[in-house]
């Protein structure tokens, strides 16, 4: 099923999670190219059959279902939310209610050094604002 599997013209780091790039799913059924993109930014949702948009929608929960139908064919995305630590999201494939295939992806995995990097970054930020506004806070008012 996972034959030669040709990459989305928008998506230009496949393979890793990151918050610009979200994260990309690829399916093949039969002969058709089905993708799944979830934004790191915003929650929003796209599947693409074929490079042509036949879902999107925002999601702010932990699951959304895409569905949608082709050549007698219902098709079913389904994004669920599997660790918020890590960021993982599963994407599963479904056509007439049987399952096709599912991929995992995570934003923090064990070999995803800048991941960890860039939470801590964050972290520090957010310190400083934090520290910055209560000195300014004090300063000015207290």
């Amino acid at each position: 099923m996972e034959r030669s599997i040709k990459h989305h013209k928008m998506d230009s780091q496949m393979q890793h999670v990151t918050i610009n790039n979200g994260y990309w799913y690829y399916f093949n059924d039969q002969e058709l190219r089905i993708t799944a993109h979830g934004s790191g930014y915003s929650g929003k949702e796209t599947v693409y059959l074929n490079d042509e948009v036949v879902s999107d929608k925002r999601n702010l929960g932990m699951r959304s279902s895409h569905k949608f139908r082709h050549q007698d064919n219902n098709y079913e995305v389904r994004f669920e939310v599997t660790s918020l630590l890590k960021g993982g999201v599963e994407c599963s494939l479904y056509r007439n209610g049987q399952h096709i295939a599912t991929e995992t992806k995570a934003f923090l995995d064990k070999n995803n050094k800048a991941g960890y990097k860039q939470i801590i970054l964050c972290f520090i930020a957010g310190l400083v604002f934090g520290g910055l506004c209560a000195f300014l806070t004090h300063y000015f008012f207290g």
